[in-house]
């Protein structure tokens, strides 16, 4: 049993199918570093693009959370005490006083659900 082994490993063939079985895994290999390549760019874009996403929502959200704290009177006031708050602060402050814009937000969220509900 051994003998034939060690015959099919010295065999002149064996050299060749080697050979073949090396140039087969070495277009694997190229074939798998350009396909990681391709992958690695689309979720590179994939991700600028949900950072960008999340940048604009956050900056809508913020403007509507501004635009829940207080009327345009107390405006500059609310900024200045606001500032230094987390928004779990911010947010607590929200529920606690119920500020002039509070209804107005309430309604557009209402009226945004009514409208999506109307797309499904």
């Amino acid at each position: 049993m051994l003998r034939t082994v060690f015959q099919a490993f010295t065999s002149p063939v064996a050299g060749l199918v080697g050979f073949g079985l090396a140039l087969v895994l070495c277009a694997m290999l190229v074939a798998t570093t350009i396909s990681a390549g391709r992958n690695e760019r689309v979720l590179s874009a994939r991700i600028q693009a949900l950072t960008a996403e999340n940048q604009r929502n956050g900056l809508a959200l913020h403007a509507r959370l501004a635009a829940c704290e207080g009327g345009p009177a107390d405006l500059a006031r609310q900024q200045v005490a606001t500032a230094a708050l987390t928004p779990q602060q911010r947010a607590q402050r929200l529920a606690a006083k119920e500020p002039v814009g509070f209804d107005v937000c309430a309604r557009m969220e209402s009226a945004d659900r009514a409208v999506l509900e109307t797309l499904k």
